[in-house]
Protein backbone atom coordinates (compact mmCIF):
# COMPACT_ATOMS: atom_id res chain seq x y z
CA UNK A 1 0.00 0.00 0.00
CA UNK A 2 2.62 2.57 1.07
CA UNK A 3 4.55 1.91 -2.48
CA UNK A 4 1.25 2.81 -3.98
CA UNK A 5 1.01 6.03 -2.52
CA UNK A 6 4.72 6.66 -3.03
CA UNK A 7 3.95 6.44 -6.86
CA UNK A 8 0.76 8.03 -6.79
CA UNK A 9 2.60 11.15 -5.40
CA UNK A 10 5.53 10.75 -7.49
CA UNK A 11 3.03 10.70 -10.62
CA UNK A 12 1.12 13.77 -9.38
CA UNK A 13 4.89 15.44 -8.81
CA UNK A 14 5.69 14.73 -12.94
CA UNK A 15 2.18 16.08 -14.13
CA UNK A 16 2.91 19.43 -11.63
CA UNK A 17 6.15 20.19 -12.67
CA UNK A 18 5.24 19.13 -16.19
CA UNK A 19 2.45 21.30 -16.70
CA UNK A 20 3.33 24.38 -14.58
CA UNK A 21 4.35 27.47 -16.04
CA UNK A 22 7.73 28.00 -16.39
CA UNK A 23 8.22 31.56 -14.16
CA UNK A 24 6.56 29.72 -11.33
CA UNK A 25 8.81 26.65 -11.36
CA UNK A 26 11.58 29.07 -10.87
CA UNK A 27 10.28 30.95 -7.90
CA UNK A 28 9.51 26.63 -6.64
CA UNK A 29 13.29 26.40 -7.30
CA UNK A 30 14.51 29.44 -5.44
CA UNK A 31 11.96 28.10 -2.74
CA UNK A 32 13.79 24.49 -2.28
CA UNK A 33 17.32 26.09 -2.51
CA UNK A 34 16.68 28.64 0.51
CA UNK A 35 14.82 25.86 2.11
CA UNK A 36 17.96 23.23 1.81
CA UNK A 37 19.99 26.91 2.63
CA UNK A 38 18.15 27.38 6.06
CA UNK A 39 18.07 23.52 6.64
CA UNK A 40 22.71 23.59 6.55
CA UNK A 41 22.33 26.12 8.68
CA UNK A 42 20.65 24.73 11.33
CA UNK A 43 22.08 21.11 10.55
CA UNK A 44 25.79 23.05 11.27
CA UNK A 45 25.03 24.62 13.78
CA UNK A 46 23.67 21.34 15.48
CA UNK A 47 26.86 19.25 14.31
CA UNK A 48 25.60 17.04 11.54
CA UNK A 49 28.11 16.60 8.85
CA UNK A 50 26.07 14.11 7.30
CA UNK A 51 22.79 15.76 6.97
CA UNK A 52 24.55 19.25 6.17
CA UNK A 53 26.16 18.06 3.39
CA UNK A 54 23.41 16.63 2.02
CA UNK A 55 21.20 19.66 1.90
CA UNK A 56 24.27 21.72 0.40
CA UNK A 57 24.35 19.00 -1.91
CA UNK A 58 20.71 19.95 -3.20
CA UNK A 59 21.41 23.92 -2.96
CA UNK A 60 24.52 23.43 -4.80
CA UNK A 61 22.38 21.30 -7.43
CA UNK A 62 19.63 23.82 -7.75
CA UNK A 63 21.81 26.89 -8.55
CA UNK A 64 24.18 25.28 -10.37
CA UNK A 65 21.44 24.56 -12.52
CA UNK A 66 20.29 28.00 -12.74
CA UNK A 67 23.76 28.47 -14.41
CA UNK A 68 23.49 26.16 -17.07
CA UNK A 69 20.24 27.47 -18.00
CA UNK A 70 21.26 30.59 -18.37
CA UNK A 71 20.71 32.31 -22.33
CA UNK A 72 23.97 34.40 -23.08
CA UNK A 73 22.70 34.95 -26.16
CA UNK A 74 19.24 36.55 -25.02
CA UNK A 75 21.07 39.30 -22.83
CA UNK A 76 24.66 38.19 -22.43
CA UNK A 77 25.54 41.21 -19.93
CA UNK A 78 22.63 40.23 -17.44
CA UNK A 79 23.71 36.46 -17.62
CA UNK A 80 27.19 37.26 -17.13
CA UNK A 81 25.83 38.94 -14.05
CA UNK A 82 23.62 36.47 -12.71
CA UNK A 83 26.62 33.85 -13.74
CA UNK A 84 28.92 35.80 -10.98
CA UNK A 85 26.10 36.16 -8.04
CA UNK A 86 25.36 32.54 -9.02
CA UNK A 87 28.80 31.36 -8.51
CA UNK A 88 29.67 33.60 -5.44
CA UNK A 89 26.62 31.75 -3.91
CA UNK A 90 28.19 28.50 -4.95
CA UNK A 91 31.86 29.39 -3.23
CA UNK A 92 30.23 30.08 0.37
CA UNK A 93 28.24 26.97 0.09
CA UNK A 94 31.42 24.99 -0.59
CA UNK A 95 33.05 27.26 2.16
CA UNK A 96 30.24 26.66 4.56
CA UNK A 97 30.33 22.58 3.80
CA UNK A 98 34.31 22.24 3.98
CA UNK A 99 34.73 24.40 7.57
CA UNK A 100 30.93 24.02 9.27
CA UNK A 101 30.89 26.98 9.20
CA UNK A 102 26.64 28.58 8.76
CA UNK A 103 27.78 32.55 8.41
CA UNK A 104 28.88 31.71 5.28
CA UNK A 105 25.73 31.13 3.95
CA UNK A 106 24.30 34.82 5.12
CA UNK A 107 25.07 35.93 1.63
CA UNK A 108 23.85 32.95 0.18
CA UNK A 109 20.40 33.08 0.96
CA UNK A 110 20.43 37.43 1.14
CA UNK A 111 21.05 36.57 -2.64
CA UNK A 112 18.59 33.90 -2.88
CA UNK A 113 15.64 35.46 -1.44
CA UNK A 114 15.99 39.03 -2.90
CA UNK A 115 16.41 36.51 -6.35
CA UNK A 116 13.22 35.08 -5.46
CA UNK A 117 11.71 38.47 -4.86
CA UNK A 118 12.92 39.53 -8.29
CA UNK A 119 12.02 36.72 -10.24
CA UNK A 120 8.10 36.89 -8.54
CA UNK A 121 7.08 40.23 -9.35
CA UNK A 122 8.64 39.64 -12.94
CA UNK A 123 6.46 36.71 -12.79
CA UNK A 124 3.41 38.23 -11.01
CA UNK A 125 3.78 41.12 -13.76
CA UNK A 126 3.65 38.83 -17.07
CA UNK A 127 0.42 36.57 -15.66
CA UNK A 128 -1.33 40.32 -15.46
CA UNK A 129 -0.10 41.57 -18.78
CA UNK A 130 -0.78 38.25 -20.18
CA UNK A 131 -3.95 38.27 -18.86
CA UNK A 132 -5.11 41.88 -20.30
CA UNK A 133 -3.38 40.71 -23.62
CA UNK A 134 -5.91 37.93 -23.22
CA UNK A 135 -8.77 40.33 -23.02
CA UNK A 136 -9.45 39.57 -19.61
CA UNK A 137 -9.25 36.11 -19.28
CA UNK A 138 -8.88 35.23 -16.30
CA UNK A 139 -8.02 38.60 -14.64
CA UNK A 140 -10.72 37.99 -11.65
CA UNK A 141 -8.14 35.15 -10.61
Amino acid sequence: MQNLLGYRQQAYKKVHIETANPGRVLIQLYDAAIRFVEKAQVQIDAGQAGPKGESLRKAHAIIAEFINSLDHKMSPQLCSNLEQIYGFMLEKIAEANVNMDSSALIPVLRHLREMRETWKKAVDQAAVEGATTAGGIGSAV
